[in-house]
């Protein structure tokens, strides 16, 4: 009796112990939960063809999933992303921007983007030369999205003034199963990406050459492996040691399906029932079967006419003897159709990270507050991926195209021993205004009196650079004979202010005058 309470606190201490984490049961209700490694190069391997060949299904035949792929493309790049080059002098004491070279690289870099030759109508920026540098961007963008991954492939070339030109690739080119060692000479590959088997820095990538891109029809040119230097790679990682992207909507593309396929059952049934609208059949039994009219007769077929006719409104029918109308009510659509899809919608656009009204042009219910709400989460995605697109793809793309630049007669006298100079620059994306944007506005007033917040960060938050503003109200204010007239502040309009005064300083140097195949 005297360790009666010892055994008694021991058993509780026990069962405390093996509680645990209820997510690591194994009990009937999770024996379905199955293990899984993560984004690991075996799955990406063996199911990536697959994730991907639906995902472009999809963006064929659901209209849902085709509009977020524009969302998409136009909120991650919309109309291109706009380049400030900030070369700056770094002699001791002084660390000025040389503006004129600045101007000079941004116009140029805005040439190569945007020409379009007026006699075959190709462009420069693209080796097909079908697009500009824009709708690459989007095309990428999308890509990205439906597929996963986007591959972008840099190639020398004389056909424009400025020795580069680039190309897109499909994801496909690149074989995922493709995998090898490491074998005896240190060579690791893992779903085509070659990589140094220590830090798993990519060293090449393996296509698929000409006539098929496209491992869909069966027949595919032989692998030729390109040195990573000429390869741009985007996709966004889940996983540490992922070698390959994953279309961003594998998480949501079963449940999309699914509502898809319920949606053309439904759509099939109402169509069906409303083809079906009322029957005429004989009864079984009657009370006179010599007076049973069969409508089927030739001398009968007055009276099968007037059945058959269209109805009028208020319309009464006398049916011959032996027979009885049978009115089919329609039951489809069912009336928990809207509620069912909008539910299954709001996961569908979780799975994307979308704001669902939106995805859905569904506003039904939304106040002015919630839908803000939703949007500014949503617009900060749009940035953070804007951002991973500049860093992967926009910046590489600059920086191999400056190079080049310096080293034709066009850069004119930017030697290309000041690469490094000439280097600096930032790219900034698509912004977005408001509904009711004068609020904003006011507030950012009330910022920027305060010292919060800068004209140039306001600026860039719509899209636009301050400095190149005011040097567009300087050239203004040379037609208007030296002044602007603001607009008026609490009824009393500010003081007029002098061209002369709203910039301070000259370039550093003057850009000099193109030459070679520049015009």
């Amino acid at each position: 009796m005297t360790f009666w309470p010892w055994k008694k606190r021991q058993q509780r201490q026990q069962s405390i112990s093996m509680r645990g984490f209820q997510a690591a049961q194994t009990d009937r209700l999770l024996a379905g939960w199955a293990f899984d490694g993560g984004f690991t190069a075996q799955e990406i391997q063996s199911q990536l063809a697959t994730i991907r060949a639906r995902s472009r299904e999809m963006s064929k035949n659901s209209p849902h999933y085709r509009r977020w792929l524009q969302m998409v493309a136009t909120n991650v790049v919309g109309e291109g992303f706009a380049l400030k080059s900030t070369p700056h002098d770094g002699t001791p004491g002084a660390d000025r921007l040389d503006k004129a070279a600045a101007k000079f690289i941004e116009y140029h870099w805005w040439r190569f983007c945007n020409y379009r030759d007026p006699l075959t109508g190709q462009t420069w920026c693209d080796a097909s030369g079908r697009k500009t540098m824009a709708e690459m961007d989007r095309l990428n963008a999308k890509t990205w999205a439906r597929d996963g991954e986007y591959f972008v492939q840099q190639i020398a070339t004389n056909s424009n003034p400025y020795g580069v030109t680039f190309r897109v690739i499909r994801p496909d080119a690149c074989d995922e199963k493709y995998t090898v060692g490491p074998d005896g000479n240190g060579k690791t590959v893992r779903c085509g990406v070659e990589v140094d088997a220590a830090t798993l820095r990519p060293l090449a990538y393996y296509m698929h050459t000409k006539p098929a891109y496209s491992t869909t029809n069966g027949s595919t040119g032989p692998l030729v492996r390109i040195s990573a230097q000429e390869i741009i790679h985007g996709f966004t990682a889940d996983d540490e040691d992922q070698p390959r992207g994953v279309p961003w909507g594998h998480a949501a593309l079963m449940t999309h399906k699914m509502l898809e396929e319920y949606n053309r059952a439904e759509i099939t049934a109402a169509r069906d029932e409303a083809c079906s609208v009322r029957t005429y059949r004989a009864t079984e039994k009657t009370s006179d079967p010599e007076a049973f009219s069969d409508l089927t007769k030739p001398g009968n077929d007055a009276a099968a006419q007037t059945l058959l006719a269209p109805k009028e409104p208020g319309q009464s029918e006398i049916l011959p003897y032996g027979y009885e109308s049978e009115l089919t009510t329609p039951q489809h659509p069912n009336r928990e159709l809207t509620a069912f899809k909008a539910s299954l919608l709001r996961d569908v656009a979780s799975g994307l990270g979308v704001e669902y009204a939106n995805f859905a042009n569904d506003w039904a219910g939304v106040s002015f507050s919630s839908v803000r709400a939703g949007t500014i989460s949503e617009r900060d995605m749009w940035v953070v991926l804007q951002n991973d697109m500049i860093s992967q793809l926009k910046a590489r793309q600059f920086l191999v195209w400056l190079k080049s630049f310096l080293s034709f007669d066009v850069s004119g006298s930017l030697p290309l021993a000041k690469f490094d100079k000439f280097s600096e620059h930032t790219f900034r994306g698509r912004r977005w205004t408001w509904v009711d944007p004068m609020k904003d506005m006011k507030s950012n007033e009330v910022m920027v009196a305060h010292g919060w917040k800068t004209n140039t960060q306001v600026s860039e938050d719509l899209g636009g650079d301050y400095e190149e503003n005011i040097e567009t109200i300087k050239e203004e204010n040379k037609i208007s004979k030296g002044v602007i007239n603001p607009a008026p502040q609490n009824g009393t309009p500010p003081a007029m202010v002098p061209a002369d005064d709203m910039l301070d300083g000259e370039d550093d140097a003057p850009a000099s005058k193109p030459k070679g195949k520049a015009t």
